[in-house]
């Protein structure tokens, strides 16, 4: 029976595998990292430890395999039971085995058990397909600065204007006289210019403070309507009332079964009279009635309640996944 195959499975969908008189795989989420030596990124993943101090049967591998295999709950106790023993016996006569996608175990100089992950398996549903992923490094060595040649000054070199000989020259005299009011002219046109760019700029800038103001009151006086505004639909749609589905609470921590209902209930009232939310929880394929402790949504709520009564001393209780027929 393919024992490993089955806690495989499990560990995609579960953060806790327990193998009864073995341990437990649990796993945790690890994101994505990025390996400077290397320059590889990896996906995040679920990466898998080992807990030996973790070794009461929870109930979730067995009822797995008693499912899957479609056998009694006690004859799939009693395969984990084999494949518990096969693992001890490996160990002792190889010193180490390999559980396939899981990982491999070792014992030290204690005779402890020693857990080594495979890391190339990822258990995260979310990371299917994700690769790791390579990437180059970025050089950054700075470029080198560009230094701006200086222009040297040279002395112009006139070029020669060559004129033809027929085309006379004629001297063009001013007068002294005359030179003196056209610089003048000239310097009363330049700071005209200046003023006139100087007034258009000051107009410009009025002009656009003028539309920011109109647009403000505008914008002011269009919410102040939308304030007061009031709408009334003549044509109501229905109200409409939604009925919430109850949460299902298909996770048990078992009390115990009994073939006479009357002891059923007997236990339930004793449990209730201790402070819990004991209640039968239906029928199972034996015919017996189950007492519950109590019933969660989360399985990792009722994993830690279970958890929570056996040190109190309830070693018998135990958890069940799933409804049972009333």
């Amino acid at each position: 029976m393919q024992i490993a195959t089955y806690i495989s499975d499990l560990l995609y969908r579960h953060e806790c595998v327990v193998l009864p008189g073995y341990g437990a795989f649990i796993s945790r989420r690890v994101p994505a990292q990025h390996f400077m030596s290397s320059h590889t990124i990896y996906p995040p993943k679920k990466g898998l430890t080992f807990n030996a101090q973790i070794q009461q049967n929870d109930g979730l591998l067995v009822n797995y395999v008693a499912t899957v295999e479609s056998i009694p709950y006690q004859e799939a106790v009693q395969e984990v039971r084999n494949y518990v023993r096969f693992l001890d016996h490996e160990l002792d006569t190889n010193g180490v085995i390999t559980i396939h996608k899981i990982g491999r175990f070792t014992r030290n100089e204690e005779q402890s058990l020693q857990f080594t992950p495979m890391y190339l398996v990822n258990y995260l549903p979310e990371a299917f397909g994700l690769t790791a992923h390579e990437t180059y490094a970025v050089d950054r060595t700075p470029m080198e600065t560009f230094i701006p040649v200086p222009v040297v000054e040279t002395a112009a070199v006139e070029t020669p204007v060559l004129i033809e000989e027929e085309t006379p020259v004629v001297p063009l005299h001013v007068p002294a006289a005359s030179k003196t009011p056209w610089l003048r002219y000239a310097a009363i046109g330049a700071v005209l210019v200046g003023l006139s760019y100087t007034g258009f700029n000051s107009y410009t800038r009025n002009v656009a403070q003028s539309e920011i103001a109109v647009e403000q009151m505008a914008n002011e006086q269009f919410n102040r309507e939308i304030q007061e505004a009031t709408f009334v639909i003549p044509n109501p749609l229905p109200g409409i009332e939604l009925e919430v589905a109850p949460l299902i609470k298909n996770y048990h921590i078992v009390a115990g079964a009994f073939r006479d209902p009357l002891n059923a209930d007997k236990k339930v009232k004793q449990l209730i009279h201790k402070g819990y939310e004991a209640e039968r929880i239906g029928v199972n394929r034996y015919g017996l009635h189950n007492v519950a402790f109590s019933s969660h949504v989360d399985r990792n709520d009722a994993i830690n309640e279970l958890y929570r009564l056996r040190k109190q001393g309830f070693t018998g209780a135990w958890l069940l996944t799933g409804s049972l027929s009333k």
